[in-house]
């Protein structure tokens, strides 16, 4: 018995002893691992802490860590500036269908329409207006997008804010829905011929009536600034007339309607130099070009496109006059059979006059004339 007391103390005892190491052992790595406990919900699912991983991956973690950062920020940014597109959009769509309406209630008046025929016009005025923001948004998302690269989300709201107000497609855009297809064809189909025929004559007298005004205006700014002559004021007037009827839509969508002297004077400067400077003194014309000035990059280009124009014209005139003067060189032979002629007798310069008077190819000596 005593034999199996010290052979179970030969085996306890060690065992024991294992036990208290490995008990110790666990201590310390309990001890090593006690900094990096986390409480419950300081670490989102999936979540990995660069603290517990080796220094090769914290680098990689780093850069996923800042790239997901910029696409956060480039999200809410983006989703600010659409947001102030959308609101400045539909302010803008106000507008036009307001502008639309007073067109139909013109129309209207004009031509006694119909419930059915409103209708139709109510329904084509908001496909006009809807339509012709497709070049204002082009315009905004450029605009807004362009500026705010890279600003940051939550400065950006105030941003836009404090960009105020911004005009897009011109002064006049909120006029661009009359102008387009959609509703001119509508009219077309919708109102009868009288109707037509009466709502156009009235459209034309108000555009005649505008280009007059303004021309009037023009030329009185030009006679109290220049002090023209009665003969000066004539031809004066000839000039701003015409390029009140070839421009003004184009002058009032680009600066609006407020006409101050000297946008109303440049008027004059859509005609060539050459043409200013045979009607006007050299003072006259010093003094006009430099109270225009402002105004000279829109003319310049006017200018240069309608010089543009006009060669065009005349390349295309040339041609037509080449192509029917190659086609008179030809001839028609059923002309020709029909007087009497055949090829030969052109090749060879006779006609029937001659043979009547007794010439024939016979009478003509070889490489010599006939006399």
């Amino acid at each position: 018995m005593n034999r199996h007391v010290s052979q179970r103390k030969r085996i306890v005892g060690p065992t024991l002893v294992l036990l208290a190491v490995s008990w110790l052992g666990l201590l310390r790595v309990e001890a090593q691992l006690q900094p990096f406990e986390f409480e419950a919900g300081e670490l989102p699912v999936n979540e990995i802490d660069a603290r517990i991983l080796p220094p090769g991956m914290k680098d990689i973690t780093d850069g996923a860590a800042s790239g997901e950062v910029k696409a956060e920020n480039e999200a809410p940014l983006s989703a600010h500036i659409s947001q102030h597109i959308l609101k400045l959009a539909e302010e803008e769509r106000k507008e036009r269908l307001a502008f639309m309406a007073v067109v139909i209630d013109d129309v209207a008046r004009l031509c006694d329409l119909d419930a059915p025929q409103r209708a139709r016009l109510d329904l084509a005025a908001k496909g006009a207006s809807e339509r012709s923001m497709k070049d204002w948004h082009t315009q905004a998302e450029r605009y807004f997008r362009t500026r705010l690269d890279g600003t940051d989300p939550d400065a950006a709201k105030e941003l836009l804010e404090g960009m105020g107000s911004v005009n897009f497609g011109g002064n006049r855009s909120e006029e661009e829905g009359e102008s387009l297809d959609l509703w001119k064809e509508t009219l077309a189909e919708v109102l009868s011929p009288a109707q037509i025929e009466r709502y156009g004559g009235v459209l034309a007298q108000r555009e005649v009536d505008r280009v007059e005004a303004v021309a009037k205006m023009s030329l009185s700014a030009l006679d109290t600034f220049l002090r023209l002559t009665p003969d000066q004021k004539v031809k004066m007037g000839e000039l701003v007339e015409d390029a009140a009827g070839d421009y003004l839509t184009e002058v009032q969508s680009y600066w609006g309607d407020y006409f101050e002297r000297g946008m109303l004077m440049s008027l004059a400067n859509a005609a060539d130099e050459e043409a200013l400077r045979a009607i006007l003194n050299e003072s006259q014309f010093s003094r006009l070009r430099e109270a225009t000035s402002n105004f000279d990059h829109f003319w310049d280009q006017k200018r240069r496109l309608k010089s543009a124009k006009a060669k065009a014209a005349l390349r295309r005139q040339a041609k037509q006059d080449e192509e029917a003067y190659g086609a008179d060189e030809a001839g028609d032979p059923s002309d020709a059979k029909a007087e009497g002629f055949d090829g030969k007798d052109k090749a060879e310069g006779f006609n029937e006059k001659d043979k009547a008077e007794g010439f024939n190819e016979k009478d003509i000596p070889v490489g010599g004339d006939a006399f």
